[in-house]
């Protein structure tokens, strides 16, 4: 597992608080992404869970991307992590390559990658590791990957800062 800096400007705070308040997760649009994460990131992703959390002065997101990989036939989960410190008034992120937790890699057939492409229904396509509730309480998230997806990127982020 790496973790790869990408840190916003404190200033997107609001942005992201406006997504997903905390204590909260949140299947969001890829366009609410938008100005957020890498276009290029964006284009190759099939939808986004967000995670919010907070404690004290400080306030985490995890955005988890399910992005699609067609040349091995699969989605797999890349989180983004960003911390908002609120008293020193700074941001620290980054996105977590390469992670190995379980249900992370939902393999597919190429011949459903084809046929997705071809009918434009990619974007709506359920992933088994998605909550089947848009958003709610993260105490009532039941998706075990999302969980370690979260605890992993909210791990690796801690290392980051040492």
């Amino acid at each position: 597992m790496e973790f790869n800096r990408y840190s916003p400007p404190y200033t997107a705070y609001g942005m992201w608080s406006g997504l997903a308040p905390e204590g909260t997760y949140r299947n969001v649009p890829l366009s609410a992404m938008s100005g957020l994460l890498p276009q290029s990131l964006l284009a190759k992703a099939n939808s986004i869970l967000l995670l919010a959390s907070g404690s004290g002065n400080r306030s985490w997101f995890v955005a988890n991307i399910n992005r699609v990989d067609t040349r091995v036939s699969a989605i797999d989960q890349q989180p983004y992590v960003v911390e908002f410190d609120h008293n020193a008034l700074s941001a620290h992120g980054g996105f977590i390559d390469h992670g190995n937790w379980s249900g992370r890699t939902t393999k597919q057939s190429q011949d459903f990658f084809n046929h997705i492409a071809a009918s434009g229904t990619g974007t709506c396509y359920p992933l088994p590791e998605m909550p089947t509730i848009a958003s709610g309480l993260l105490d009532d998230l039941q998706t075990s990957s999302q969980h370690a997806a979260f605890g992993n990127a909210f791990s690796a982020l801690q290392v980051s800062k040492k």
